[in-house]
């Protein structure tokens, strides 16, 4: 069985005047209702251009009300580029350089596919992981 646990760390001393910031959190990722580690996963790393438009990062799998987190970070070192980041039609937000993100995602349907999409002039690195519980596939057609 694999264990596998998301951290998250932020500090900062300035941020609000005179109240010093601290925030760290841990979560081990499990399979939906039971205490067994996430077991799949499906990492990568691309290249965006603004002129290849809109790409597709994930297809949803039809896994829905199931654990699946996902991961992107934008590794271009030019404070100029930053990527979109959306499921379906709906944008999420903007990762602007070496910014990442870490959020849960239901696969429900065609609908939640998670798109990528580079909106400055070159080209932006990119890396992603997918963790999920499972993997459902198509029923076969086949009498």
């Amino acid at each position: 069985m694999a264990t596998t646990t998301a951290t998250v760390s932020i500090t900062s001393a300035d941020l609000v005047p005179g109240m010093p910031v601290s925030i760290n959190a841990s979560s081990t990722l499990y399979q939906t209702g039971t205490t067994t580690g996430l077991e799949l996963v499906e990492m990568g790393r691309g290249t965006l251009t603004e002129a290849s438009g809109t790409d597709a990062l994930a297809d949803a799998l039809g896994t829905a009300d199931t654990t699946n987190w996902v991961y992107i970070c934008n590794k271009s070192t030019n404070v100029e580029q930053y990527m979109v980041i959306g499921i379906h039609d709906t944008i999420l937000g903007h990762l602007g350089s070496e910014e990442w993100l870490w959020i849960p995602w239901n696969m429900s349907d065609g609908d939640a596919e998670i798109f990528i999409e580079a909106e400055a002039a070159g080209s932006i690195d990119y890396e992603y992981a997918i963790y999920r519980s499972t993997n459902t596939l198509p029923a076969s057609d086949k009498a």
